[in-house]
């Protein structure tokens, strides 16, 4: 992206609607959805071989999360795990579009543009090296489009050039959640993703001045900020470095479908030999955080009084496993 600082920009490029998934390498992607469905209780939506990767999700949109191997096409040599990217989704593609023009008229790099069939997407790198994309849906029934296990050569699209961009918003509006019955967690979504910043500022601009997202907790100069897009409680939470506190993703959060079943969860989570890294309980939000077996953090958890003011006494380490 362009060193200019993006908060003299006005408006924002885009304006997403939400987080809609997190896509991280893994150690091994059959292995790993192993745990992220008897553990976590996602379905596998569809599977990649030529890719090794698994997409998964409950209903929530066409992936919630990817488990993308460290020996996938797409890793970097001696990947490994953690975060390959985070995508958010915008209203239409005309939106995508013309934000993709108006960035590249003002020299914002992006690093690929893609057709995934199901959505056309923008990727992007933040300033601490994390992945990002920014996509619209352009078909509706994306569970006939992308189903069980394929493999298919991705045909180039150059935004607003290849086809016209569509003006109907083809996001799922009122989507079915599926429940995996047997699983420990029932989730109905992947809302967010945490990050202990090298560069707090620097991502703060760059997901506020160039991404679209507005602060509704904390601020530039804060310890802590979280950014959410139009249709969201929060899609991306920042923390400042402090020592001990490795720079990277620190966690992904995992909404569930009420507090009396993140309670039954916690019971059946006592029967496997999966151990809770930290419970906290507060009047905001419940939040239950587990490891997977790669070492990578889910915070499972429900709102209660998600405000603002709630939450501006939070303790830091509170914060770290709250937000």
């Amino acid at each position: 992206m362009s060193n200019a600082n993006p908060l003299t920009r006005q408006p924002a490029y885009f304006r997403p609607r939400r987080l809609a998934h997190a896509n991280i390498f893994v150690s091994d992607y059959e292995k790993l959805f192993d745990f992220y469905h008897r553990i976590a209780g996602f379905e596998e939506v569809y599977r990649q071989p030529d890719n090794r990767a698994s997409f998964i999700s409950n209903g929530n949109t066409y992936h919630d999360m990817a488990l993308t191997d460290v020996q996938s096409k797409y890793a970097a040599e001696g990947q490994k795990p953690g975060l390959f990217h985070i995508a958010f989704e915008v209203e239409n593609e005309v939106e995508l579009v013309e934000g993709y023009q108006r960035a590249v008229g003002n020299g914002v790099h992006f690093d690929t543009t893609e057709d995934h069939d199901v959505a056309h997407s923008l990727y992007q790198t933040d300033p601490d090296g994390n992945g990002t994309e920014l996509y619209a849906d352009v078909v509706e029934d994306w569970r006939t489009a992308r189903n069980g296990v394929f493999s298919k050569k991705k045909p180039k699209w150059i935004p607003g050039v290849t086809t016209p961009p569509l003006e109907q918003r083809c996001f799922p509006v009122a989507p079915e959640i599926r429940v995996v019955k047997d699983a420990v967690f029932h989730p109905r979504r992947v809302s967010h993703v945490a990050f202990v910043a090298k560069d707090f500022e620097a991502m703060f601009d760059y997901y506020t001045g160039v991404l679209g997202l507005n602060p509704i907790v904390g601020n530039r100069s804060g310890e802590h900020a979280v950014l959410a897009g139009t249709f969201s409680e929060g899609d991306v939470t920042l923390f400042r470095k402090t020592p001990g506190r490795e720079i990277g993703m620190h966690h992904i959060g995992i909404e569930v479908l009420n507090e009396s079943d993140l309670e039954s969860s916690l019971l059946d989570l006592l029967k496997t030999d999966v151990a809770v890294v930290r419970e906290v309980d507060h009047p905001a939000r419940r939040a239950v955080v587990i490891a997977d077996p790669d070492g990578q953090l889910l915070q499972f958890y429900v709102n209660r009084d998600w405000h603002s003011v709630q939450l501006a006494n939070l303790s830091p380490e509170d914060a770290l496993y709250l937000l």
